[in-house]
């Protein structure tokens, strides 16, 4: 017998190269999916969170057109600011009952809302829930951490959300993978 078996050291080396080459062309793509993982959580969160604040504005409406026999015209006279809620913590534990004010500051009807959310869903990308939040009366954002809802002043009604800006507290995670930044979702 002159042949001899098993494998010779080049062949191990060429198996382990192209293992090695294999298992660095699946890095990028484990990376990709789970940022876009990320992504996909974080709009099904923001979504959630636009869909708490329309169901309680319109559930505010209902509120003034139920109580009062003209309620559908005193809607006009009612700011759309003061339709919205007053923070994102009473989307979750509302208070008992919230005035509603016309421009004249006349509480005109009494909304008893719900919880309309079981929590705060999180930014997936900070790890907690830290929004951005915008107003229906001003231009300035406020910010929603910890628990509660930080407005600027003479500014109310919370009527959307967006990502927190700063990139260390979304461990540089500011552009999305089709080339957007978070911030504007």
């Amino acid at each position: 017998m002159t042949g001899k078996q098993g494998f010779s050291l080049f062949e191990m080396l060429i198996v382990v190269a192209i293992m090695g080459v294999i298992a660095l062309a699946a890095v990028p793509v484990a990376e990709i999916t789970y940022v876009k993982t990320q992504e996909t959580m974080l709009e099904n969160n923001q979504d959630s969170v636009r869909e708490a604040i329309m169901l309680w504005k319109r559930d505010c409406r209902n509120a003034v057109a139920g109580q009062l026999s003209d309620g559908y015209t005193l809607l006009f006279t009612i700011p759309d600011s003061r339709l919205y809620p007053p923070g994102l913590e009473d989307l979750v534990k509302p208070d008992a009952n919230y005035s509603i004010y016309d421009r004249s500051d006349v509480g005109i009807a009494t909304f008893y809302p719900k919880p309309y959310l079981n929590a705060i869903p999180a930014d997936p990308f900070v790890g907690a829930p830290e929004w951005v939040v915008h107003c229906a009366s001003g231009t300035s954002p406020g910010t929603y951490s910890s628990g509660i809802t930080t407005l600027p002043a003479n500014h109310v009604g919370v009527m959307d959300v967006s990502c927190v800006t700063d990139p260390a507290r979304r461990r540089g995670f500011v552009t999305a993978i089709d080339g957007t930044k978070y911030q504007d979702w």
